[in-house]
C-alpha cells in the first residue's frame, strides 16, 4: 500500500529540490536534451515558468508522521508535474524522486493532476520516449492512448472529462471527538480539488434525509458512539474503525478491554456497518501500539485511520471480505469499572489510569471518606506510580 499522494502549488523556495530532480541520471537520460543543467539556467527558467500564467507546477507529496514524544507530522516531496497549456491542451513533464520509483507513485501522481487540473484544459498531452517503457506504461494505466509512433518516442493524450471537475465523488465523515474533527476537517482541505466531503458532528443530523441531499459513495465513522440508524446503513455503505482484530473483540470499550486483558498491540479494523455487532465484512487492517494514554492512542489512530485507511478506501474501492475466526465478545465498560481496588498491583494501577486519562472518560478513582479522587497524567518508573490527583467533593 502506497502512502496518499496530494498536490500543492510549486514555489521559488522550491528551486533546489526542482534543480535536483532535473539533474538526476535517469530524469537526463529519458529527458529530450540529455545535456546537464546549470543553476544559472535552471534558475532563469523556474522564474520564467512561475510568471508564466500557462504553466502550472505541482509538487507531489505524501504525509509523514514521527512518533517521539510527541506527534509530529510533516509532508515529503516524492516528485513534480508540470502542465505547459496552449489552446485548451496541457503538455504533461513529470518526474520522481530516486528513491520513490516503483512503488506506484506515477499513477497516483497523475490521476492527483487530473483533479488539480482547470476546467478550461479539454485535453492532456504528452511525449515519451520509447527507451522508458515503464513511463508509458504509467500513461496508458491512467487511461492515456497512444496517438502517435515518432522516431524514437511515442505521443500519448486523454481527455480530461467535465466530471473528474463538475461532479466529484462525494462522502461523508461522522466525528464526534476533537482529533477526529480536526482531521475530518483538515481532509476536507486536503482533497476539496476531488472530492465532496461533508462532516457530520452531532448525531440529531446523522438522518437518511440529510444524506439524500448528498448521496454519498461512503459514510465513515472514525469514532462514533452513538446508534446508526438503520435507514442511514441499509441504504448507504457505512464504514467503522474498530480498534480490535475481529473478530476477536466484538462489542464495546475495545481500548479498555484490550489493555485488562495485557495487549500492548491491536488491529484497526475497517468494516462495513450491518445490524450485528460489529459482525461486518472487513474492508482492511492496520496496526496500532497501546503504549500511552487513551488521548496518545485514540490521536494515534486517528492519524492511522485519516492518512492510511480512509484514503486506501477511497482510491482503491476494496471488496470487504467474512470476518474469519471465533468471536471474542467484550463487555462496554461503566465508570464504576475505573475504580482502583487495593489488590491491584503497581502496574496494573498504572494501566487503569493511563487507559481511562483520555476526552470523554471518566478517569480512574479511589474513594476517600466523602472525597472521590481521579486520577490521571501517570507515569511508571522503577516500580511506582506517579499521577496527578484531583479530590471531588461527593454528593
Amino acid at each position: 500500500m502506497i502512502n496518499s499522494v496530494f498536490l500543492r502549488n510549486a514555489t521559488k523556495d522550491d528551486a533546489e529540490l526542482l534543480f535536483s530532480w532535473a539533474n538526476d541520471m535517469d530524469v537526463r537520460r529519458n529527458a529530450f536534451c540529455q545535456q546537464e543543467i546549470t543553476w544559472e539556467e535552471h534558475a532563469q527558467w523556474f522564474g520564467r515558468k512561475l510568471r508564466d500564467e500557462n504553466c502550472r507546477i505541482y509538487i507531489a507529496c505524501i504525509k509523514m508522521t514521527y512518533m517521539s514524544d510527541s506527534t509530529r507530522e510533516t509532508e515529503k516531496p516524492i516528485g513534480q508535474i508540470r502542465l505547459d497549456v496552449e489552446d485548451g491542451r496541457a503538455q504533461i513533464d513529470y518526474s520522481i524522486a530516486a528513491q520513490m520509483r516503483g512503488q506506484g507513485y506515477g499513477t497516483a501522481m497523475l490521476k492527483e493532476m487530473e483533479y488539480a487540473a482547470d476546467a478550461d484544459i479539454r485535453w492532456f498531452t504528452a511525449q515519451v520516449k520509447k527507451s522508458n517503457p515503464a513511463s508509458v506504461r504509467v500513461f496508458e494505466k491512467c487511461g492515456f492512448t497512444v496517438t502517435a509512433d515518432r522516431d524514437g518516442y511515442v505521443e500519448l493524450e486523454k481527455e480530461h472529462r467535465q466530471e473528474t471537475t463538475a461532479r466529484r465523488s462525494a462522502f461523508v465523515i461522522c466525528a464526534q471527538k476533537s482529533w477526529n474533527v480536526e482531521y475530518a476537517l483538515k481532509c476536507k482541505a486536503q482533497y476539496a480539488n476531488k472530492y465532496d466531503i461533508t462532516v457530520i458532528t452531532e448525531k440529531e443530523k446523522l438522518t437518511a434525509e440529510t444524506l439524500e441531499a448528498i448521496r454519498p459513495r461512503y459514510v465513515f465513522f472514525p469514532h462514533w458512539s452513538y446508534r446508526i440508524p438503520e435507514s442511514v446503513f441499509a441504504e448507504y455503505t457505512c464504514i467503522v474503525f474498530h480498534m480490535t482484530d475481529l473478530p476477536y473483540g466484538r462489542g464495546g470499550s475495545p481500548l479498555q478491554n484490550l489493555i485488562v486483558r495485557g495487549h500492548s498491540h491491536t488491529k484497526l479494523s475497517a468494516i462495513h456497518v450491518d445490524k450485528g455487532l460489529d459482525t461486518g465484512d472487513i474492508y482492511m487492517k492496520e496496526d496500532l501500539t497501546l503504549c500511552g494514554t487513551a488521548d496518545e492512542i485514540l490521536r494515534r489512530a486517528s492519524d492511522t485511520i485519516f492518512t492510511k485507511m480512509i484514503p486506501y478506501i477511497l482510491e482503491q474501492n476494496p471488496t470487504p471480505v467474512p470476518q474469519k475466526g471465533d468471536a471474542v465478545i467484550f463487555r462496554r465498560r461503566r465508570p464504576e469499572d475505573g475504580r482502583l481496588l487495593p489488590e491491584m498491583d503497581e502496574r496494573t494501577i498504572y494501566d487503569y489510569i493511563r487507559m481511562l486519562d483520555g476526552e470523554g472518560y471518566p478517569n480512574a478513582f479511589v474513594e476517600l471518606g466523602g472525597y472521590k479522587l481521579r486520577f490521571s497524567k501517570a507515569a511508571y518508573e522503577g516500580g511506582k506510580v506517579t499521577a496527578q490527583v484531583v479530590f471531588e467533593k461527593e454528593g
